[in-house]
């Protein structure tokens, strides 16, 4: 009788794996519809259907294989070469598919002209414009470098660019609300700059430590509103197990490990403390100084140094790092990083499940959970060296609604949220930390001068004196924004 119950346990479970497999295979089928068969438009119920309805009114052209020259810090956003294409990686079909679509349709070539580190392309940048030699098109570069070269009066104004509309969705509300002043806005995003997704900061929490020390449902609290800093701490404040040594360090276990960077600069958006927001005059106003921000600082201080389930790399986290070494070796439970991390082949690769979250509300009266992407993100910039403004505005319309039409939904609805997220809740909450997005005008044109990396500064000195520190960069800091302000008004 035993046996007989086993097997039929055993035969009950194997049917169920069957059916969720199968399920799986169907939600990424019908995300990955194509809405065309045959050239044609069909309504197969996918996100692709649906975009490929959406016109970018871009008029008919013919331009006789000639070129769109782009300067790039990172020419694998753009192109993809035809031979790294049908090799199982879904994101980088998707970008030969787009830029081919937009070849084929205005018959041009596509080409990056020079790419670099991001500093090596500005000095490009700044030595081919100032010197009013026509050698690119298009700028897409990396966010902050971008903003710093505003004040060299080197690019155009994208409200002066024939087809480009910024109402359509493939252009990020941002450049509209944030970026532009009075009718000036020299960079702007779209969904070209799909590292604005990828790069976007977000928590990855492993499930099965989570359960196991009993946390609770941490998704319910996100979905709640209730997901707080002082919920975190309170989850990880006692989560510490040392190795055997009397010491702490990484080969402890810990409830939070936590690199520096731009992952600590989240926290002020995060916790809706913006730099710069618009004043009635439609001008950015520095509104940095808060009440809160005394309270921010000290909290934050004695999370990475007071609190035992706290593990604090002062290297900034990627795949190699302490910080995440620990998370991947199962020795941490949360740890902070991008939307893009599952991409990636530790996080493929790892046995536990894992969860993505937010960044937490500083309390829970505030209405949203808020983050921003991280500074390496691109954005895009016309060269005043340019005379066909016109080509310019047809071309980066059309990589920028074709971007929208196909290779955002492939990464973000089948890479992410269908093959590389492991449960139906953290594709919601993915929803909602893209949905709390923010590019503060105060971050964009920071130029290393202003108050965006105050708290990677503070906390990698261990400083907690707020005040002391907001003096200390004061000058430099309205200084830079003055700036940048008035180059752009003057445009």
């Amino acid at each position: 009788m035993k046996r007989i119950l086993c097997m039929l346990m055993a035969i009950l479970m194997l049917i169920s794996c069957a059916s969720l497999l199968f399920s799986c295979k169907d939600e990424e089928k019908k995300a990955e519809g194509s809405g065309y068969e045959g050239g044609k438009r069909v309504d197969d119920g996918s996100i692709f259907y649906e975009r490929s309805l959406v016109s970018d009114d871009l008029p008919d052209y013919d331009y006789n294989g000639r070129e769109f020259r782009i300067v790039t810090h990172m020419p694998e956003e753009i192109i993809v070469n035809e031979d790294e294409k049908n090799k199982g990686d879904l994101i980088k079909d998707a970008k030969f598919a787009r830029t081919k679509a937009v070849e084929d349709r205005f018959n041009v070539k596509i080409k990056v002209v020079y790419s670099g580190a991001f500093s090596e392309v500005s000095d490009y940048v700044s030595k081919t414009v100032l010197a009013a030699s026509n050698e690119f098109d298009l700028l897409v570069n990396m966010s902050l470098d971008t903003g710093k070269l505003v004040l060299k009066k080197l690019f155009l104004n994208w409200y002066d660019i024939e087809n480009v509309n910024f109402d359509k969705p493939w252009w990020a509300t941002a450049n509209k609300t944030d970026l532009t002043i009075g009718d000036n806005c020299p960079i702007a995003i779209s969904d070209l700059n799909y590292t604005a997704i990828t790069q976007t900061y977000c928590m990855i929490f492993n499930k099965n430590l989570a359960s196991s020390y009993e946390l609770g449902d941490i998704y319910g609290l996100v979905l709640d509103g209730k997901w707080t800093f002082d919920k975190l701490q309170e989850m990880i404040k006692d989560v510490y197990v040392d190795d055997g040594n009397d010491k702490r360090d990484e080969g402890d276990f810990y409830g939070l490990s936590h690199g520096n960077g731009s992952c600590i600069n989240t926290y002020l958006w995060a916790f809706d403390n913006p730099v710069c927001k618009k004043g009635e005059d439609g001008l950015p106003e520095i509104v940095f100084k808060t009440e809160k921000m005394n309270g921010i600082v000290s909290d934050l201080y004695d999370m990475f140094f007071n609190t035992d389930g706290v593990y604090f790399d002062p290297t900034k986290v990627n795949e190699k790092s302490i910080a995440a070494s620990l998370f991947f070796e199962k020795r941490a439970i949360f740890i902070p990083a991008t939307l893009g991390s599952p991409t990636q082949e530790k996080y493929r690769n790892f046995e536990d499940d894992y969860g993505i979250i937010p960044y937490p509300k500083y309390t829970e009266d505030q209405a949203e959970y808020k983050t921003m992407a991280d500074g390496y993100h691109s954005v895009l910039a016309v060269p005043k060296t340019v005379k066909d403004t016109e080509f310019v505005g047809i071309i980066t319309e059309a990589l920028s609604a074709e971007s929208w039409k196909t290779l955002t939904p492939t990464l973000y609805e089948i890479a992410l949220k269908t093959r590389y997220l492991r449960d139906s809740e953290s594709k919601e909450i993915m929803d909602i930390i893209i949905a709390g997005r923010t590019f503060d005008f105060g971050y964009i044109y920071d130029g290393w001068e202003g108050f965006s990396f105050i708290l990677e500064g503070m906390m990698s000195a261990r400083k907690n004196n707020f005040e002391s520190e907001y003096y200390i960069r004061y000058n430099s800091a309205f200084r830079q924004y003055k700036s940048t302000i008035k180059t752009i008004s003057n445009m």
